[in-house]
């Protein structure tokens, strides 16, 4: 889970908080998870990453720099909660982090079928109950 506060864009529409479940998000003008219509941007500029306790921010590719906490960055960084990152014209401050933990959509699936079973299970005795009560 990554959250975080788009405090200042030139693109109104994203100074917001946003809560991302998931352990990798891209921010961009144009691509990736979230849209910052920031003409400074490129197409896929940052990515944010949860890895074990850490949270990283990977500047994409051509991307120069980035600054954290005024300070200039041009590569992979650790971030810290209450961090104010600036992309472009865009400040973001990091809320709060933690692994989003990753299940394989097979079990997933398995999970959802079995309990799917069990509903029905229950739901057939009561049919069948009900039916023997009616003879």
């Amino acid at each position: 889970m990554i959250n975080f506060e788009i405090q200042e864009s030139p693109d109104s529409n994203v100074i917001a908080v946003f809560k991302y479940f998931q352990n990798q998000i891209y921010l961009g003008r144009n691509s990736g998870d979230l849209w910052i219509n920031d003409n400074e941007l490129f197409p896929g500029h940052v990515m944010l990453e949860v890895m074990d306790q850490n949270l990283l921010i990977h500047p994409m590719r051509d991307v120069t720099y980035f600054l954290i906490n005024g300070k200039r960055a041009t590569n992979i960084r650790k971030l810290k909660i209450n961090d104010r990152i600036t992309i472009g014209k865009t400040t973001i401050k990091i809320i709060n982090f933690e692994e989003t933990p990753q299940e394989s959509k097979k079990k997933i699936l398995d999970q959802k079928l079995r309990q799917l079973i069990d509903e029905s299970s229950q739901r057939l005795s009561v049919i069948e109950r009900l039916t023997q009560l009616m003879k």
